[in-house]
């Protein structure tokens, strides 16, 4: 058995925020795309939970974790630093995504894997971007594990993919699975085609220690 959690790291305050809820949540008669995938979990005898960021007080479940996994939901692009809460919604960027998780009460000792489960994770951008959201190409999953070990969380494993993924579980060629979806021409018509299952397209990423700016008035009087 596992315990998994779906972070949803969105403002509940953000004006966009009912375009997060539409979609992972049930609102308005919503996708619901989270209870989907928790059935799936629990079907199979893990413990899984949705986890919606509050920034008035910490997330029971996150910071009841010391292992398990936890996914990070929203929309994603290749290099991009931010994703996005439900089309249309939010866009928080990489440092904010860990300063909520954090915030939520993760533990510096939760060694479990945190999952970037966002379409092209773990994908580069084009580094000579003017875009502002892919600003240097990395990968968001990159970006979350730099930002993670700077902050002092290194028994965690970090986790992104590639290509789009489904957002929760549907059946396939394998079975009931999350499959990685590829676009396909045929005859003139381009539509969405299985490309094997997400965790096939699953990379893990390691935090890179920044350097430390060295301390030129130490120097100078020394």
């Amino acid at each position: 058995m596992q315990n998994k959690i779906f972070f949803m790291p969105f403002d509940p305050n953000h004006p966009s925020f009912l375009s997060a809820q539409y979609e992972y949540g049930n609102m308005g008669g919503g996708m619901d795309k989270n209870k989907v995938q928790i059935d799936h979990e629990l079907a199979k005898g893990n413990k899984a939970f949705s986890a919606w960021w509050n920034p008035k007080k910490k997330d029971p479940f996150v910071s009841s974790l010391n292992t398990g996994q936890i996914y990070i939901r929203g929309h994603g692009m290749p290099g991009f630093k931010s994703i996005e809460g439900g089309r249309g919604g939010e866009r928080v960027d990489f440092d904010e995504v860990v300063d909520r998780l954090i915030s939520a009460g993760l533990h510096k000792t939760f060694s479990g894997a945190i999952k970037c489960y966002n379409c092209h994770s773990a994908e580069n951008g084009d580094p000579n971007s003017t875009d502002p959201q892919a600003v240097g190409g990395i990968p968001f999953a990159q970006r979350i594990a730099d930002e993670l070990v700077s902050r002092g969380y290194r028994k965690c494993r970090i986790f992104g993919y590639y290509g789009s993924i489904d957002s929760f579980v549907k059946d396939g060629s394998e079975g009931t699975h999350k499959y990685v979806r590829r676009r396909e021409t045929t005859g003139g018509v381009t539509k969405q085609v299985e490309g094997g299952r997400a965790s096939e397209a699953r990379y893990e990423f390691f935090g890179r220690v920044k350097p430390k700016k060295p301390n030129i008035f130490k120097r100078m009087f020394h």
